[in-house]
């Protein structure tokens, strides 16, 4: 596997539809699971892209929501 991770050409934020930016977060945030990462350790626009990923894997729970506790 290679290690070179400036070799990986990086991806307009702006283009491309809405569509593809959502699968995108959230396969950065299922990853990031996977492995067990913190989104504090990445940089700014990484981790907001891990933190609207992670919106969208975590379930919602009716009951918590109205309670106004995080699952």
């Amino acid at each position: 596997m290679r290690d070179d991770f400036d070799a990986i050409p990086q991806r307009p934020v702006q283009s491309g539809s809405v569509l593809a930016r959502i699968y995108h977060d959230i396969g950065l945030a299922a990853v990031a699971d996977a492995l067990n990462l913190e989104a504090a350790e990445f940089e700014a626009d990484l981790k907001e892209s891990l933190e609207r990923g992670e919106f969208y894997l975590l379930p919602s729970d009716s009951k918590l929501a109205r309670t106004g506790m995080v699952a």
